[in-house]
């Protein structure tokens, strides 16, 4: 079933869309990730993704490796998108637990400054950030009461 998972999420990526996030991720999903607040549920998910895709539109991923059984999938791979012309890439490994063949819970790990370390050098980039809503974790309106401290488990 993780290899399923892990084909599901490299064809995913290929052509990622707010829209194509419930083929990989289960209604009830929790997402936590630097620089944003935690997402509960497939809806603040795809609000989440939406104001990602505003500031990287052509955000892509690349899986480099990937471990796992039927409930518990480690995927390293590196995100990358264009900015003024030039390509930025940086590496990220997901958690997923699993529950059937979708993801109930995802936690990622990368260096925010891999991303963050061109915006006080670049205006036009993080204007685009700042007007798109992306990665602020003070934001409200990530629905706290959907969270059901057991969706993890």
């Amino acid at each position: 079933m993780s290899e399923a998972f892990v084909d599901k999420f490299i064809d995913f990526w290929t052509a990622p869309s707010p829209e194509r996030l419930g083929e990989i991720l289960h209604p009830d999903v929790v997402l936590t990730q630097p620089l944003a607040a935690p997402m509960y549920g497939l809806p603040a998910a795809e609000e989440e993704f939406r104001r990602i895709w505003k500031w990287l539109p052509d955000l892509r991923a690349d899986v480099d490796r990937w471990s796992g059984d039927d409930t518990l999938v480690f995927i390293e791979f590196r995100l990358h998108a264009h900015v003024d012309h030039r390509r930025i890439e940086w590496p990220n490994v997901d958690r997923f637990i699993l529950r059937g063949e979708k993801a109930i819970a995802r936690m990622n790990y990368f260096d925010p400054l891999a991303v963050l370390r061109d915006l006080p050098l670049r205006p036009g980039l993080w204007r685009r950030w700042w007007s798109s809503g992306a990665a602020r974790p003070w934001r409200s309106g990530h629905r706290m009461a959907h969270y059901r401290p057991d969706a993890g488990s």
